[in-house]
């Protein structure tokens, strides 16, 4: 929702909005893999890979306040005892970390958890900010979880002392480094062989702009030679960019407790919107036998501060001169390509990428202007939105740019708002927080030609009604269009759509294809600049079917789909659903 939109409320809408001092969050938010959502609703952990965010969303925007976010989550067989399982981020924008808490078993078993935080006037309704903020739940990959209730409160605000941004907690690290979940500190000797030594830590962290500490406490138990290094911790990024290292030896460890700071410069950090992941990596040097009882990271300060000179073998951060920057502009397939490109080791060598949405936020402009001021080249996507892309006066005229499509496909979703006429009720009703993602255009003219629920459903199943746009046309210009596609941008990926999309689901929503075409795409891309890179398998290319849109089975009957019957099931916020489940709860929602 852009800055138009936010104003659009009424103001008995938005103090409606204000009013509600909870609501449940649980069935509007997103489940990922490998998380499923139960028939009661709540959502559960199946599978101990390593860390990541199993449950996210619901990309709400707040009014200026103080919230606080409260869940109930069952634990079973936690497997490291005191080390947290469960990591709580709450971020505004996809970048801005407002903030953070993890969770042990005990917490978690000992009932409701919370977190507070406050939306200052820059990212609220009334700031004219779109700054949708989600709840990002992360399993460590150590339990099985089960999220039984997520609620939002509004708060009072208090003491006006008290109006400062709720306080980022320390990141609890030693259980994510560890090479099995197992309770207790980590033992290291001269002998021992731990992946904590080999590897890199299994969860994804990535931070914020400002100054860091390390803590470590441990225990010595003994050493050959004092004054010879025992421990190193290094903090580098993903690609290779070294932000931070401490070296100890033994006389240092011999005090329980040792530390060191370092930084996390803007264009690494979160604030950027394509965050690069961050690692601890330890290596014990054999000269000693240790005890890790804790590694905990904390934030000592929002800004960036050159470490003091007594730090012993601080790093500046190791950077890339001789990689070229990119910023990619587009939806949320630019995005995606930015995230694949990024962790493309071949790609990352000789770029750096950043990606900047259509609509881009007032508050992000000042920034996105010194990305076009520092970038080599411009990658624009093929869509109308990029004559209204707010930066684009300051994007130099001498700066190379390539255009790449924009992957769409109309034919199996004809009534969609995207395709056609909208559904300006229910779009109203929602704004600016949606229910659903898509809005209906056939099912918004029947609800006023057909105001019972049943005969609405049954008319809109037959499709035995006047003036139903013809859907065999429409794809004849689909057709076209993908064929001008191809002739526009050598991808091959409108042949690939024709030739496919009856026998298996290529699209997930008009404007959400799959893995393999979003291969094509990043394929596309780096051989016009020059690269040849595999990419073996979709990964996060494929993460837009975690949205999708049902196709109505006669539209499917039609243009010959074999695998869009009315039993088959799609996936929405985690869930599998038929299409008549889904038309129903739309028709029941929007009444």
């Amino acid at each position: 929702m852009g800055v138009t939109a936010a104003a659009g409320m009424t103001q008995e809408a938005q103090q409606e909005y204000r009013s509600a001092d909870a609501r449940p969050l649980l069935p509007l938010m997103e489940v990922r893999e490998p998380a499923r959502r139960w028939a009661n609703g709540t959502v559960s952990v199946l599978l101990l890979i390593p860390a990541q965010a199993f449950l996210y969303g619901p990309f709400l925007r707040l009014s200026q306040g103080r919230y606080r976010i409260s869940f109930r989550c069952g634990v079973r067989m936690p497997l490291q005892g005191d080390h947290p399982a469960l990591g709580l981020e709450v971020v505004a924008q996809n970048r801005i970390l407002r903030a953070w808490r993890d969770f042990t078993a005990a917490d978690l078993r000992s009932g409701e958890q919370s977190v507070t935080f406050d939306v200052p006037l820059e990212l609220s309704i009334e700031g004219g900010a779109d700054a949708p903020f989600e709840f990002r739940f992360t399993h460590f990959g150590n339990a099985w979880l089960t999220m039984r209730d997520v609620t939002l409160h509004s708060e009072a605000s208090g003491d006006p002392a008290d109006s400062l941004p709720a306080a980022i907690e320390a990141w609890r690290l030693l259980g994510r480094l560890r090479t099995l979940p197992r309770s207790g500190g980590v033992s290291l000797s001269p002998v021992s062989i731990s992946r904590l030594k080999l590897g890199r830590s299994s969860g994804i962290l990535r931070l914020p702009v400002g100054t860091y500490r390390v803590d470590l406490a441990c225990d010595l138990k003994g050493a050959r030679r004092q004054a010879d290094p025992a421990l190193e911790i290094a903090v580098k990024t993903r690609d290779g960019t070294s932000l931070g290292l401490g070296r100890f030896n033994a006389d240092d460890l011999a005090k329980g407790h040792v530390s060191f700071t370092f930084g996390v410069p803007m264009d690494l950090s979160m604030d950027v919107g394509v965050p690069r992941t961050i690692d601890f990596r330890i290596r014990h040097f054999r000269n000693a036998s240790l005890l890790l009882r804790s590694l905990d990271l904390r934030r000592l300060s929002p800004q960036v501060v050159a470490p003091s000179m007594s730090e012993r073998d601080q790093p500046r951060p190791v950077r890339h001169p001789t990689r070229k920057r990119i910023v990619i502009f587009g939806n949320c397939q630019g995005n995606l390509l930015t995230e694949a490109l990024r962790s493309h080791s071949g790609f990352s060598r000789q770029f750096s990428v950043k990606h900047h949405y259509m609509e881009l936020p007032a508050n992000l402009h000042e920034q996105g202007k010194r990305d076009l001021e520092e970038c080599d080249m411009l990658l624009i996507q093929d869509i109308r939105e990029w004559e209204q892309y707010p930066l684009r006066d300051h994007v130099p005229e001498q700066l190379p740019t390539l255009r790449y499509p924009c992957v769409r496909f109309a034919s199996l979703w004809p009534f969609d708002a995207f395709n056609g006429p909208d559904d300006k009720l229910a779009r109203n009703r929602d704004l600016p927080n949606f229910e659903f993602t898509y809005f209906d255009g056939l099912l918004a003219r029947l609800r006023r030609e057909i105001p019972d629920h049943e005969r609405r459903f049954k008319a809109y199943e037959s499709l035995q009604i006047e003036r139903v746009i013809d859907f065999k046309r429409l794809h004849m210009f689909e057709e076209r269009r993908l064929e001008e596609m191809d002739r526009k941008f050598a991808a091959g990926i409108g042949a690939y759509i024709l030739e496919n999309f009856r026998s298996r689901q290529v699209f997930y929503t008009t404007a959400h294809p799959n893995g393999a075409i979003m291969k094509m795409l990043a394929k596309y891309v780096t051989r016009e600049l020059g690269l040849s890179l595999h990419f073996w398998l979709p990964g996060s290319l494929d993460s837009l079917r975690r949205l999708q849109v049902p196709v109505h089975p006669k539209v499917a009957a039609a243009l010959g789909v074999r695998w869009a019957d009315a039993q088959k099931t799609y996936l929405v916020r985690g869930e599998r659903v038929t299409w008549e489940d889904y038309v129903r709860k739309y028709i029941s929602y929007y009444g």
